[in-house]
Order: C-alpha cells, then sequence, then structure tokens
C-alpha cells in the first residue's frame, strides 16, 4: 500500500544522491512509499518493480541493480531473518514524521541472522546526507559477490576460500576484450587479477547495447578509472562500471584545475551544450587519449 512521504531539499544537492542515476534515485524515492512506517520492506525487488515501476518497461532485474547501488551508497540495508531477506531504509525516522505511525510487522535490522561487515566502498563524509545516516550493513552474499570479482571479501575460516568459477562460454568478442582490459588494469594498479565472471560479462553487454557505450568508450572510461580518485575508494568490477558510468564521465569531463563546473563556452554568449554533448565530447576525448596510447605501444 502507497504511503505519503516527505522529501527534504536538501535530497538534490547530496553528493551521495548525484553518484546515483536517475532511476536508482527515483526507486529510492520509491521505496519510501512502498515501506512500511518503519522504514522496512521484504527485499524482492519482483514486489518492488510492482509497486515503485508499475507502468514503465524496467524489469526485476533493472531494480535489483538499482537495490545494489542503494546499498553500496549506504542508503539501505539488507538483511536476512530465518532466510527471509527484508531491508530498510537508514536513517528513516530522522527524515520521515509520521503521525501515529503503524508498528512494523517485520523484524528490525538488529534482529537479522548475522553481522555484515562495513561496506567495501566509501561516500563523500561532506555530502549532505538525504535519507542516509547509519553505515551500511551489506548484505552477505553482496560481499562474497565482490570478493569473488575483486580476489577479497567475506570467507569461511573453516571451509576456505571459494574462488569463483570462470564462466564457460564468453559471450562475444567485444565483451571479452573489455573483460579483459578492466581485468588487467586492476593487475597492473596492484591488486589480484579477479577472474572474469558471467556478472562481468553481462554488465559489459548491457553497457555495449542497452546503454548505447561504444567499446571504445567503455575502454577510455576504465582507463580514466585506474587513474582517478574513485578506482582508490571503490572495489571496481564491470557492474560497478556500469553503475558509476555516467557519473565517471562527467568527472573526466571536468576542467584539470579541478573545478567542478563544467566549462559551457569560451565567449559570453556561447549557447549551453548539453549534457549529453558533455557526454559525448568526453568520451571523443578519452578515445583520443586511448588511441595514443595505443599508437605509442
Amino acid at each position: 500500500m502507497a504511503r505519503i512521504r516527505t522529501i527534504k531539499p536538501e535530497f538534490f544537492t547530496s553528493l551521495t544522491i548525484a553518484d546515483l542515476t536517475p532511476e536508482q534515485r527515483l526507486t529510492f524515492i520509491g521505496l519510501w512509499t512502498h515501506c512500511d512506517d518503519e522504514g522496512r520492506c521484504v527485499d524482492d525487488a519482483r514486489l518492488i518493480k510492482a509497486a515503485v515501476w508499475p507502468l514503465d518497461d524496467r524489469t526485476a532485474a533493472d531494480v535489483e541493480a538499482d537495490l545494489r547501488a542503494l546499498t553500496e551508497s549506504s542508503l539501505i540495508t539488507r538483511y536476512t531473518l530465518n532466510r527471509k531477506p527484508y531491508m530498510t531504509v537508514n536513517g528513516w525516522r530522522e527524515h520521515q514524521r509520521i503521525n501515529r505511525p503503524t508498528p512494523s510487522k517485520l523484524p528490525a535490522p538488529d534482529q537479522a541472522d548475522s553481522t555484515p561487515e562495513p561496506p567495501l566502498t566509501s561516500k563523500d563524509e561532506d555530502s549532505p546526507s538525504a535519507h542516509a545516516q547509519l553505515s551500511e550493513d551489506s548484505r552477505p552474499e553482496r560481499n562474497r559477490e565482490q570478493g569473488k570479482e575483486q580476489g577479497t571479501g567475506n570467507r569461511d575460516s573453516s571451509s576456505g576460500p571459494a574462488p569463483a568459477a570462470p564462466d564457460p562460454a564468453p559471450e562475444r568478442d567485444d565483451v571479452e576484450r573489455l573483460c579483459t582490459h578492466l581485468a588487467d588494469r586492476i593487475a597492473a594498479n596492484g591488486s589480484k587479477r579477479p577472474t572474469i565472471t558471467k556478472a562481468w560479462r553481462t554488465a559489459a553487454r548491457l553497457m555495449l547495447d542497452k546503454d548505447g557505450r561504444t567499446e571504445e568508450q567503455v575502454h577510455g572510461a576504465i582507463d580514466w578509472c585506474q587513474n582517478s580518485e574513485f578506482w582508490r575508494s571503490n572495489v571496481l568490477s564491470m557492474s560497478k562500471l556500469r553503475d558509476k558510468y555516467d557519473t565517471l564521465r562527467l568527472q573526466a569531463a571536468r576542467p584539470a584545475t579541478g573545478s567542478n563546473v563544467v566549462p559551457i563556452g569560451a565567449a559570453s554568449g556561447a549557447a549551453r551544450p548539453s549534457t549529453t554533448d558533455q557526454r559525448v565530447a568526453a568520451g571523443m576525448d578519452l578515445a583520443a587519449r586511448l588511441r595514443a596510447e595505443e599508437a605509442a605501444q
């Protein structure tokens, strides 16, 4: 049942929210109306898709990707009790003032089967919080998945390491080139070379086929990431690269002086370029640098 909720103006200027795609932001807002009066709901992407995206051409898999991004940004907490999945919106009581709230029938996060470890990603400490005050308690399943991709993560000391099995059926040459490129860059950056999994190939294929990225643009984004602060503060995977692609593209387009403002033209009367134009220009710049590096080798 949908509920009336409030939204603060600070939501739109939060750096944490700015790192999300528009779809992920709308899923987050939709969770507020979907959750009960204590900010909890059943963790099932199918139910959330039906409640938040009933008339849009989005799948439960798309919504699940949104939920993972929200978890990595410490905006929601996902947990299990008796093998049943639940989630809660972090900082709920500080940001939602509900008159005569109905007590939740769902368990609280402190009743979860186990206490997940801290998140593997970091978020801006100076950003204004928008419905996010508590630190992330990520699901053990997600931590294990990230551990498989990066060579780290939760491991049961009694059973020993459980490396990810390689995907036996490569999809396409362009997908393989992207995955191999990212894995090589991770290894060159001093980390253990990750195993290329099916999840990696799926994310690469979606960037090319669904998101409209060119192979050259994704190669350029990988190269730019390696020399950026993003690489040092995130456990990088192909899925993470896809989730943060637009943010990375805008960061790569910023001036070298470190300003947060993207130039809008040398002449005072110059027309302001659209966001799409900025992304295309950044992609062309990254592609040119990539071609120059290949020619120098």
